[in-house]
């Protein structure tokens, strides 16, 4: 089976694809699709052809347009390259695992998916289960397809839809790319949901997966191999320092970036803009306004001034 696998980035987040690109198996090779800007190993947007290109590139900010690229990217490369199958890698993913494991996968099924959590938990630090209602069940940092009348279908839906319904607008039901997610099992034939607690790894499931380093590489709740991690929301968020095996993965990919000229600034982050970071002046200053604010409203009647 020939197995394309993309990317989408900007420019100046290509330090982030060199990492990605370098922890592939060498067997597969890495295509890169960019937004706002060209890379020499890459391809435009710009250059696609497509009849939407335009409108969107006007209609969108960066983040927004590299999420709404991702269909019209991968039917490119599909058609370009005659390949059997193709799989979307967000940038920041590090991969450690066994790549053999996609491709089986894909042998008895067209779309691989993953979910954002597995099971319940009320409530965590990244959020509760309804931010995950709010902002998507499925990640779209990573999914497979493999080519049949029943994916050119989804890759056509997809680029419908995100022409110009791929803003960051929870509250009118869009989170970019990834909201639109949840319909695929439900439209499409032929979609599993791979629950393997080693993939996709990232900072909204950490509270379900415990990260730790073995001497036979690292594990997940010390049994399950870690496949990759998704660095997009923890390189921008202290969350991540009450994990202790994380932050020291964090470390080894920090320096592999570094490695490769820097670290870009941190890619767009769900939770920063849903739940963003007070600064400790403020929090003194809300507390104080709000001690004020409880002051007056339980201040007796009786004590009205009489005229």
């Amino acid at each position: 089976m020939k197995t394309i696998v993309f990317t989408v980035c900007t420019p100046d987040q290509y330090p982030f694809v060199k990492v990605l690109a370098e922890s592939l198996p060498a067997s597969v090779s890495l295509r890169i699709g960019t937004v706002a800007g060209t890379l020499e190993k890459g391809v435009s947007f710009a250059d696609l052809g497509h009849s939407e290109v335009d409108s969107m590139q006007q209609r969108y900010d960066t983040t927004a347009l590299a999420a709404a690229s991702k269909p019209f990217f991968a039917d490119y490369f599909l058609r370009k390259e005659q390949a059997d199958a193709i799989v979307y890698l967000d940038p920041t993913i590090w991969w450690l695992g066994n790549w053999t494991e996609i491709e089986a996968l894909l042998q008895n099924n067209d779309v691989v998916l993953t979910p954002r959590l597995t099971r319940t938990f009320g409530q965590s630090t990244y959020g509760d289960e309804k931010l995950f209602l709010n902002t998507g069940i499925y990640d779209a940092g990573f999914w497979a397809m493999k080519v049949t009348d029943n994916t050119r279908k989804l890759l056509e839906w997809w680029q419908e839809r995100l022409t110009d319904r791929a803003y960051f607008d929870v509250c009118n039901g869009m989170n970019h790319d990834q909201l639109w997610l949840n319909y695929i099992p439900i439209f499409f034939d032929k979609v599993t949901v791979n629950k393997n607690l080693g993939w996709n790894v990232a900072l909204h499931n950490l509270h379900e997966r415990i990260v730790t380093s073995t001497p036979n590489g690292w594990r997940v709740n010390q049994e399950t191999p870690l496949t990759f991690f998704n660095f997009r929301e923890s390189l921008s968020n202290s969350i991540v320092n009450q994990y202790t095996g994380v932050l020291a993965l964090q470390k080894a990919y920090l320096q592999r970036l570094q490695s490769y000229g820097g670290v870009p600034a941190s890619p767009f982050s769900v939770r920063a803009h849903l739940r963003p970071t007070v600064p400790k002046w403020k929090q003194s200053l809300r507390i104080s306004l709000q001690s004020m604010i409880d002051s007056i409203r339980y201040f007796p009647l009786y004590h009205k001034i009489d005229q």
